[in-house]
């Protein structure tokens, strides 16, 4: 499923130009039951000793009034909103009950705003979609050097890696999710257009990825799990949530 929240604020927004953390602190602390706050924060949904935490937000959808490079920071308007998915019903009935039930005011970051709008939006998913990335999609390997150090390998949406990596990725987390392999694990990502290379910075780590428009094509099971925990890796840190390009042309 998929959620759209709005926020407004009595004057503009002002957040880093990597607010993924704090996006994704909101988020957390929307969940106001404990034993299920503890397990989405702690634990996850495991997979060969890897935590899927199977949920996903995007960017912020309105673009910023300014950019600060000088300061790296974004000015917004007054009134942003921005998209989260999960896998999991439960995550969106306590996110929904604590805001209803929660205080009038929201801290995103050093600003102070209001929900001013909550909007749950079904995607009736087929097996082959036209999407738009609205976090950038990220996928990555771990190399060692010559020197014998780690390095990271962020691969982009032209290389095959990409693709194949991703489809494994699905795979892992419907195995996570489930306890069992699927039934058909056929996936298949392809870059249209409008393909743009983003970098952010999580908790001092840089992340890669790429926004744009994708055609992905697969087993109605992974495209399930692509739409409700997001494609690729870093989900939980605001990666890889996708949207049916059809529902972003109706709003």
């Amino acid at each position: 499923m998929l959620c759209k929240i709005s926020f407004s604020s009595d004057s503009q927004i002002h957040l880093p130009t990597s607010y993924n953390y704090i996006i994704q602190s909101i988020l957390y602390k929307f969940i106001n039951e404990e034993s299920y706050a503890n397990f989405m924060h702690n634990q996850g949904y495991i997979f060969n000793n890897r935590s899927y935490k199977l949920f996903s937000f995007s960017n912020i959808l309105e673009r910023p009034l300014l950019i600060d490079r000088k300061k790296k920071r974004f000015v917004f308007p007054k009134d942003i909103s921005l998209y989260f998915s999960s896998v999991d019903n439960d995550f969106f009935r306590y996110v929904f009950n604590s805001i209803i039930n929660a205080d009038k005011y929201v801290n995103i970051g050093q600003n102070t705003a209001v929900i001013s709008k909550i909007e749950f939006i079904r995607q009736d998913v087929s097996q082959k979609e036209i999407v738009a990335a609205m976090s950038p999609i990220t996928i990555y390997s771990t190399l060692l050097t010559p020197e014998n150090n780690k390095k990271t390998y962020y691969y982009n949406p032209y290389e095959k890696e990409f693709s194949s990596y991703i489809r494994k990725n699905l795979i892992h987390k419907y195995i996570a999710l489930y306890g069992d392999d699927p039934t058909n694990d056929n996936f298949l990502i392809v870059p249209k257009r409008d393909i743009h290379e983003s970098i952010i910075k999580y908790k001092g780590f840089i992340i890669k990825g790429h926004t744009g428009t994708f055609e992905i094509e697969g087993a109605q099971e992974l495209m399930d799990i692509a739409f409700c925990a997001g494609l690729g890796g870093k989900n939980s840190q605001g990666m890889g949530l996708i949207v049916k390009e059809e529902i972003l042309k109706q709003k």
